[in-house]
């Protein structure tokens, strides 16, 4: 199935060195900040200098920018990524011969209510013995040949239920190229967008490392000149092997998801990539539910396709329990007499044939109950595969909802954090704070730039993944078929408002995500955990001295 672009939407600026992917090796776990030492005796401390700040996580989710095929610095886009993978990918290939075949498969179905003309030609010799009169026996040759036409005229709706069915199974098979289609474009996003974010952690791991390392060489020296204290040295050296192991973790990491890419979407891992587009203004506000998705999931729909594919096929079952009337046109030679007088005899005949079957041993009663179970079954996997894709979508837009109110949170923290964190760099300048307290302070700058990449990347992923079981995706990313081929059986699909309603689609109480604070009572009262909106406003972290 080829894949055209449409005019792309607006793709964000290349995000700063941070992202993550879908776990696809045990992460590491956060370097854990040991127990401060007690401060050397400051006045003898020789002067050092404080290390490099990390590099630091994108404080915002990546802003749009232009709508190329290329980004400004050559990068590759999440468009060019996508659209190779379903022009490339062997499932989606396979998927569209699968729908092919059962085009044809209808044409087989419908060629029942077209005329067959067969012709038939023999020679053989003949024997005829035991005749009246004198001449007891005679034998001649028997040369001849037929041509019929035959039509049907009526047969039960056993040819019409038929092409039906056929119809119905090429339309499923239809929805299964475009869910298959869905699911690959969501593959090669999660591929791309797991690339960015695990680059960015490589990245984030190795300037925590080199910040240790330098750290490392630091103490050393002062270790060496007497002023520091052989203890610290050893601590900051346990430190810098977590630090190296955390930062053979992401690379060990950034290797799978490479490999990763390179499968999903048939090319190397670009150089450069492009960052993702902002999809927001896709979404809707606040969905008091999911039908309209569910209407529009592909899987679903090719579920149903299959229900009405079950009862045509039962249709056609008992067809078999209805005479079958042929209109028949024959014409042709047949010496079936000896002597010359017959050698030339034409016989044609034009009839009206009825064939009806008294007994075929109760196959055509097995048959219609054979079909009707696998109605039932059709119907049973319609609903299940109902269920599950509204719990995915729930469980997207619960992710969606809970990153987004975490993110001002994580964005606080790491705020809060780099500010304590320059506090201690002034702070250590003039004695009142040791190297390792201020390497306490970048690890926990560390990890909160660790845990703000990985939100936003996270947030992305499930705004895709909603929009790819709304079967919106593609569009989203401006990505449509080369042509229509939507079969005609389409119109004819019956997704009610009462199928719908057996998927339970409802919305997830999304006031249970929203932010508390903690509430004070007077005297022994226990605490009350309120809305942190409950004052009009979430409260601002305190501020003042560090």
């Amino acid at each position: 199935m080829n894949f055209n672009k449409a005019t792309p939407p607006a793709v964000a600026k290349p995000a700063p060195a941070v992202a993550q992917a879908a776990p696809v090796a045990t992460q590491p776990a956060p370097a854990v900040s040991p127990v401060k030492p007690a401060a050397p005796a400051v006045a003898q401390a020789k002067p050092v200098t404080p290390p490099a700040a990390p590099a630091k996580a994108p404080a915002t989710a990546p802003a749009p920018a232009t709508a190329s095929v290329s980004s400004a610095n050559g990068g590759t886009t999440i468009y060019q990524v996508v659209e190779q993978t379903l022009l490339s990918n062997p499932e989606i290939q396979a998927r569209y011969h699968d729908f092919r075949a059962t085009l044809e498969g209808q044409n087989v179905a419908r060629a029942g209510f077209l005329p067959q003309v067969n012709a038939q030609g023999y020679y053989g010799h003949e024997w005829q013995n035991h005749l009246p009169g004198d001449d007891s026996s005679q034998n001649w040759k028997r040369p001849g040949y037929n041509l019929e036409l035959r039509q049907l005229l009526f047969d039960g709706f056993k040819t019409s239920s038929d092409v039906k069915q056929a119809g119905f199974e090429k339309l499923s098979r239809f929805y299964d190229l475009l869910s298959t289609s869905d699911d690959m474009a969501m593959t090669a996003v999660q591929a791309y967008v797991d690339l960015q974010r695990y680059r960015d952690l490589e990245l984030l791991a190795r300037t925590n490392y080199r910040l240790h390392e330098e750290t490392l060489k630091q103490i050393r020296e002062r270790a060496d000149s007497g002023v520091g204290r052989r203890v610290d040295m050893e601590q900051a050296g346990g430190r810098l092997s977590l630090a190296q192991t955390n930062l053979m973790t992401e690379s060990a990491n950034l290797n799978d998801v490479t490999s990763r890419f390179r499968r999903v979407t048939g090319m190397s891992a670009p150089t450069t990539l492009a960052a993702t587009p902002k999809v927001d203004e896709k979404l809707p506000n606040k969905p008091s539910n999911f039908d309209d998705s569910l209407r529009s999931n592909p899987s679903i729909l090719s579920k149903q396709a299959l229900l009405q594919a079950a009862d045509a096929g039962n249709q056609s079952a008992k067809g078999a329990f209805s005479p079958k009337f042929e209109f028949v046109a024959s014409s042709g030679t047949d010496t079936s007499q000896p002597g010359s007088d017959y050698r030339n005899v034409r016989s044609s005949n034009v009839q009206v044939m009825m064939t009806y079957n008294l007994y075929r041993g109760g196959g055509d009663s097995a048959r219609i109950r054979q079909t009707a179970e696998q109605g039932y079954a059709a119907r049973d996997v319609r609903d299940y595969t109902c269920r599950n894709v509204q719990q995915d979508l729930a469980v997207a837009w619960n992710n969606i909802i809970h990153l987004r109110q975490s993110l001002p949170y994580l964005r606080d923290h790491e705020v809060a954090t780099t500010k304590v964190r320059d506090a201690y760099r002034q702070q250590f300048q003039i004695g009142q704070r040791t190297l390792l307290d201020l390497l306490d302070t970048e690890n926990e700058l560390f990890e909160s730039r660790r845990s703000l990449t990985n939100a936003l990347y996270d947030l992305q992923t499930a705004q895709f993944r909603w929009l790819a079981l709304s079967h919106k995706l593609l569009p989203a990313l401006g990505i449509r078929a080369a042509k229509d081929e939507t079969p005609e059986e389409n119109g004819k699909l019956a997704m009610t408002d009462d199928i719908i309603k057996t998927c339970n689609s409802t919305v997830a109480d999304e006031s249970r995500l929203d932010p508390v604070k903690v509430q004070y009572g007077s005297g022994n009262a226990p605490p009350e955990f309120v809305p942190a909106n409950a004052d009009g406003g979430r409260n601002a972290p305190a501020g003042g001295k560090w």
